[in-house]
């Protein structure tokens, strides 16, 4: 089980992560969304232990009980690949271009389980299968401009996978793909994870995926987990604010592309940016730009409050009425 309480990453006086508390167990399927800066990365970072030297920890992580919040660079090789694995976003800039594919997959399964080569690339072809790459002896001797950017995914998703890993964090995995790849590259991963019984945390701008892939959802905004529960409940019936403009941003192909005088109807957006992390409101961190704004938002932090049935959502409006 990997567990955050409390857990928070700054640098300085810019918070990137804010009190994150999250629990992920064998089996579970987190998908986790939220605008570029919104600290989902950062959350996958500190999983791995691999957040940026700079980085301030505080609060705790803990795997099976045991607290890795400060563990050493040592103690955190011998949890990943085996016991946490991740696959980074773009492919081609996370695999090396001077190295075959093959030889990538190989290593940790050499370095961390201690394979010898035959074994591993055993281990590798059958790896490749199980990911859907078609003749996979060939392409363990090709490098990664020589495959596509499906096959180059896939490849990622058996690197992450060598060693066996608990917890499987996926970092939009579908970045840069074509609708039908990504589509499969999503179904691809549903299945392992179930197979395999592995946990798996999705992380994604794209809520179509998201639905698909995952049981549960946690909303960031800003660092903070603004808003938590079961996937189909969150979807269809948002109660923070944020939630509720990403929701209404999604592009609908049965709604009228035209309005009524002809003109292409533009489609909802949530005003403003994300503000940079040394700037952010000292209270709700959507605070300047959410549309039900009071005074107090940006001032007092809204709490998390239990909305019953393992919903939690932090918003001033949540105390007896919805925004």
């Amino acid at each position: 089980m990997f567990q955050l309480t409390g857990f928070t990453a700054s640098f300085g006086s810019a918070t990137a992560l804010r009190r994150a508390d999250l629990t992920i167990r064998q089996g579970d399927r987190l998908g986790i969304v939220g605008e570029s800066g919104s600290g989902k990365t950062m959350l996958a970072l500190c999983l791995m232990g691999m957040a940026p030297d700079a980085a301030q920890l505080d609060g705790r992580l803990e795997i099976d009980g045991h607290d890795m919040t400060h563990a050493t660079e040592t103690a955190w090789q011998h949890m990943r690949a085996r016991r946490v694995a991740m696959i980074f976003q773009e492919p081609m800039a996370a695999l090396n271009p001077l190295r075959r594919v093959g030889d990538t997959v190989m290593e940790p399964m050499i370095v961390h389980e201690r394979l010898g080569r035959d074994q591993a690339r055993q281990r590798a072809l059958s790896l490749f299968e199980e990911v859907g790459i078609p003749d996979p002896v060939a392409r363990l001797r090709q490098f990664p401009h020589e495959l596509s950017g499906g096959q180059r995914q896939r490849v990622l998703i058996a690197l992450a996978l060598a060693c066996n890993p608990d917890l499987l964090i996926a970092d939009e995995p579908t970045t840069a793909l074509d609708a039908n790849v990504a589509l499969r590259i999503t179904d691809l991963l549903v299945r392992l994870a179930t197979e395999r019984g592995m946990a798996l945390v999705f992380i994604t701008h794209d809520l179509a995926a998201v639905a698909r892939a995952t049981q549960d959802i946690v909303v960031m905004y800003g660092g903070d987990m603004v808003e938590r529960g079961t996937t189909a409940e969150v979807l269809a019936d948002p109660a923070h604010p944020y939630t509720k403009g990403l929701l209404g941003a999604r592009p609908d192909p049965t709604a009228q592309a035209r309005d009524h005088n002809g003109k292409r109807r533009r489609l909802p957006t949530i005003p403003g940016t994300v503000p940079p992390l040394f700037s952010l409101p000292q209270g709700c961190r959507f605070a300047g730009r959410c549309p039900v704004e009071i005074p107090r938002c940006a001032t007092n932090r809204p709490a998390p409050q239990d909305l019953g049935a393992n919903r939690i959502a932090a918003c001033h409006l949540l105390r007896g009425q919805r925004p």
